[in-house]
């Protein structure tokens, strides 16, 4: 089943997808920064699921990707308002297995890990630190 969506925004917002709900259900489900490969006005790209917010309740939408995104942007441009088939490509491999390979583990072992959380931590006290000596806003700019 194909759903469908309104060109209306340089995202896909999963509320403004009709016809599929496992589809928007799925896309809701994505944890932020997986990747999904979807078919859009039949042209198939990969799509990011949007960061959450900065009170930390998720968003819900996607953002495309590499080509996905120029495909997107060109069709916002020339045909805003107009309705398209958005589909999932299941043929690919599962999100999470594609962002475990845009976003790799970090290659380090634990005590590379303590060194390096060791080394920031005795940057502590070592910035500037005043004296003390009180003076107004005229003495400091010398005026």
């Amino acid at each position: 089943m194909a759903a469908h969506t309104e060109v209306r925004d340089y995202v896909i917002w999963s509320k403004h997808l009709h016809g599929d709900p496992d589809l928007q259900t799925r896309i809701d489900a994505l944890a932020p920064a997986e990747v999904l490969d979807l078919e859009v006005d039949g042209v198939r790209g990969s799509w990011r699921k949007m960061d959450q917010g900065r009170d930390g309740r998720p968003t819900p939408g996607i953002r495309p990707l590499g080509s996905a995104q120029d495909f997107w942007r060109d069709l916002y441009r020339s045909r805003r308002g107009d309705v398209v088939s958005v589909a999932l490509v299941s043929d690919v491999p599962t999100a999470r297995q594609r962002a475990a390979v845009i976003l790799p583990a970090l290659g380090k072992t634990p005590e590379e890990r303590r060194a390096s959380l060791d080394a920031l931590l005795a940057f502590a006290g070592q910035g500037w630190m005043s004296d003390g000596a009180p003076f107004d806003r005229d003495e400091a700019h010398e005026r």
